[in-house]
């Protein structure tokens, strides 16, 4: 693997996922409101938790996966 070569979201997911033996956040398109809920917690708290150790590829991941949830939650309000 080249030294700077970027990560793409469905790697990091991948990687996440194998780590932690599950998907950690966001989660199947089915979830409901209370689920997607717990979802964006937990995603704003690794977020932060990856904000206070400067971990810049932890930062954009996490970010993109709460705007998912996030987006996902909008659509099933409005839907």
């Amino acid at each position: 693997m080249k030294k700077n070569q970027k990560q793409t979201l469905q790697s990091q997911r991948d990687f996440f996922s194998a780590f932690f033996g599950e998907e950690v956040c966001g989660g199947e398109q089915s979830a409901t409101i209370e689920e997607l809920d717990a979802a964006i917690n937990d995603c704003m708290a690794m977020l932060q938790y990856s904000i206070d150790h400067n971990d810049k590829s932890e930062i954009s991941y996490w970010r993109k996966l709460l705007q998912e949830n996030k987006v996902r939650r909008r659509e099933m309000l409005t839907a």
